[in-house]
């Protein structure tokens, strides 16, 4: 295999793993798309050159993925097209180069033996998803198990091993194939590797099928829930005189809820562009619904701090049956989005502070405590798969999140976002209620299946009858307890002496 042919094979594994995530979604892809910059790695030259394989390849992954950056930084981040273009450059840049340390790992690891190699090179892909979660600010976007949200069977492994388990599982069939279209000769052993991999395929498969059979989705207490989808633009809520409208619609819904005899009913990420405590007729008009319906109202909104004003977070509200029960901080602030990281150093921060604002950290993991106790994540941070899961360690018996995908124009980005939510559902054995401002608002059962959902910018409620859960999975009693052994042996075997060969030296 040339390098030009090397680079190909890279940038081929880039598209593949681009199209098992929407807008594409064949998340089948994903058993598969890593085998051609695996075969060009272990054919690398050296270590340089593995390098730039997988950060090539990587790159066309997230130039593919996040292109909605540009429309959030130009459109309501207030800068310009070449600086929203050039930030977009910068991040999927950044993100590659975790594709270029796994690539590098792959090459070092190509010197134990084969049948090491084939779970070794998996155990390094989790170690690089795990990083990828922890540096810096983090960023566990598009988590390899993600894709295959869709394959039911396969994301139940989630419940014991974590979404990063799911990932390790996913990589190994392609670092078979790319193992052996790497390697020269060894007939029997080739044979033995493509067996191996089938078998790992079907029992998982298997495992899953037999794991999702055991699951009885009505468990627990039942309930009446309805999640309220307004259609309402970032636009719209900026428009001067649209408060009071945007106002009315959501108690218009809030009406039909009851209508619908909901107990539980639960409202977007900000949708009325007003201080929920701070304004008395927001405050008590969703108190007298509440009492009147003798429901729980879940519902985002800006809280500031009464002694400084300046100090804000983005929150969600608990009423219960006219009284105010409690109120949830969003621990996991997007970076840019809603605060600047480096502001004093970066050239476009101040202008992108004005644009969105600049919140604090919360800091209080406890469920919300009304009717049940709902687990709530607020937009972005529904993708750290640590949150929802020590919500649900702290007692919560239903997972809630509220989103505004709105900010995401037309791109893939809030399939993506919803499918990161399906997983949390699988993790945790929890109902999921998601209630996004434009869409898409979804019921999910504890299976990560989609039981109804609203498309984007369509407005409506999903009525259901999900139910209170107080199981516990293995992944929420232990964490990412596999994810770190990986981790640990991905170390050690990059430290490791030589004791094989795997293919040849390029």
């Amino acid at each position: 295999m040339s390098r030009p042919h090397r680079f190909l094979a890279a940038l081929v594994s880039g598209a593949l793993l681009a199209l098992a995530f929407p807008d594409a979604g064949i998340g089948l892809l994903s058993l598969v798309a890593l085998a051609p910059l695996i075969a060009a790695v272990l054919r690398s030259s050296g270590p340089l050159e593995a390098f730039f394989l997988g950060l090539a390849g990587s790159l066309v992954t997230w130039l593919v993925n996040v292109p909605w950056v540009i429309h959030v930084m130009v459109r309501y981040g207030g800068l310009s097209m070449p600086v929203g273009v050039s930030l977009y450059l910068l991040l999927s840049l950044v993100l590659a180069a975790y594709g270029g340390l796994f690539a590098l790992l792959v090459r070092r690891m190509r010197a134990v033996h084969p049948t090491m190699f084939w779970f070794l090179a998996p155990a390094a892909w989790t170690a690089i998803e795990l990083l990828r979660t922890y540096l810096l600010t983090g960023f566990s976007w598009n988590l390899l198990a993600v894709a295959l949200i869709d394959e039911t069977p396969l994301v139940m492994a989630a419940r014991v091993i974590g979404p990063y388990g799911v990932g390790f599982l996913a990589m190994v069939p392609a670092t078979i194939l790319g193992w052996i279209a790497a390697t020269e000769g060894k007939p029997k052993l080739k044979r033995t590797a493509a067996i191996a991999g089938a078998a790992l395929v079907l029992a998982w498969w298997g495992s899953g099928a037999l794991m999702l059979r055991s699951i009885a989705p009505r468990a627990g207490e039942p309930f009446r829930a309805v999640m309220l989808q307004p259609n309402i633009s970032q636009e719209m809520r900026w428009e001067a005189g649209t408060t009071l409208e945007l106002f009315g619609k959501m108690m218009r819904m809030t009406a039909e809820a009851g209508r619908e005899g909901a107990t539980t009913i639960v409202w977007p990420e900000s949708t009325v562009p007003l201080t929920f405590v701070a304004h008395e007729l927001y405050r008590e008009s969703v108190a007298a619904a509440s009492a009147e319906l003798g429901a729980d109202v879940i519902l985002g909104s800006v809280a500031e701090d009464p002694d400084d004003p300046s100090r804000l977070w983005n929150a969600a509200y608990l009423v219960h049956r006219g009284e105010l029960r409690g109120r949830y901080d969003k621990i996991h602030l997007v970076p840019f989005g809603e605060y600047v990281p480096l502001r004093k150093v970066l050239f476009f921060a101040e202008k992108l502070v004005r644009a969105v604002g600049e919140f604090q950290f919360g800091t209080n993991e406890r469920p919300l405590e009304g009717w049940h106790r709902y687990g709530p994540a607020i937009c972005y941070e529904i993708v750290f798969p640590q949150i929802p899961r020590r919500q649900v360690l702290n007692g919560a018996d239903v997972l809630v999140t509220i989103t505004n995908d709105g900010w995401f124009g037309g791109s893939g980005a809030p399939r993506q976002h919803l499918d990161a939510a399906r997983l949390r559902a699988v993790e945790t054995d929890r109902w999921l209620l998601r209630a996004a401002t434009s869409g898409i608002s979804a019921l999910v059962d504890p299976a990560g299946r989609l039981v109804d959902s609203i498309p984007m910018n369509r407005e409506g409620i999903i009525v259901g009858e999900p139910t209170a859960r107080q199981s516990t999975t293995a992944y929420v009693r232990f964490g990412d307890w596999f994810a770190w052994l990986a981790a640990l042996a991905t170390a050690i075997a990059a430290a490791r002496p030589q004791l094989g060969k795997v293919g040849n030296d390029g």
